[in-house]
């Protein structure tokens, strides 16, 4: 005792249009995750004198790294290295990080000077990098760019010495003794 329907050519037309627009649906929700999971986001900081820093945050990928899980003496694994570093970016490292910082160039003048930005996860919860996260120092004729990084967890500061158009990170830590720029 099955139910009939018989469908004009009108309602035939109708239900496909109805099918074809679902499957659109569908496929835009399925574009919009995959874009969700390889976000990447820029963008530039201004400070004094036309000093500009560039940035680049991207949606972490474990795939594309190595991660080294080690057990604490309790029998916790923890991720203790990615690449082959010590990574910053989570108190406690059992989660994989969000993101990454990738980019990082600071502009002085005509001269664009890259950064480590090597081991640093997480730099923030907005996956957008602020001013306020930053202090640039002119000392002589060098200059040092000091950055705070926190996603709420896991927070660490890095220090980048700047000679001509020559960088060296000088320090990547989440020691306290190394906040004290902040004051």
């Amino acid at each position: 005792m099955g139910v009939n329907f018989k469908l004009g050519v009108g309602s035939r037309k109708f239900l496909n249009n109805i099918i074809g627009f679902m499957k659109y649906i569908l496929l835009l929700v399925l574009l919009s995750n995959l874009n969700a999971i390889a976000q990447e986001n820029s963008g530039i900081i201004l400070f004094e004198n036309n000093i500009k820093l560039h940035w680049t945050i991207k949606t972490f990928n474990a795939k594309e790294h190595q991660i080294k899980i080690c057990k604490n003496d309790s029998g916790v694994q923890y991720i203790c290295a990615i690449d082959n570093a010590i990574w910053y970016g989570s108190d406690i490292p059992v989660d994989k990080p969000k993101n990454q910082l990738t980019n990082l160039v600071l502009e002085i003048g005509k001269n664009k000077i890259i950064l480590d930005v090597s081991s640093m996860f997480n730099p923030n919860f907005s996956s957008e990098l602020s001013k306020h996260q930053f202090k640039i120092v002119k000392e002589g004729n060098q200059y040092v760019l000091f950055g705070f990084f926190s996603d709420g967890a896991g927070t660490y500061t890095a220090h980048w010495r700047i000679i001509d158009t020559i960088s060296i990170r000088e320090v990547i830590s989440n020691s306290e003794e190394y906040f004290s720029w902040q004051n």
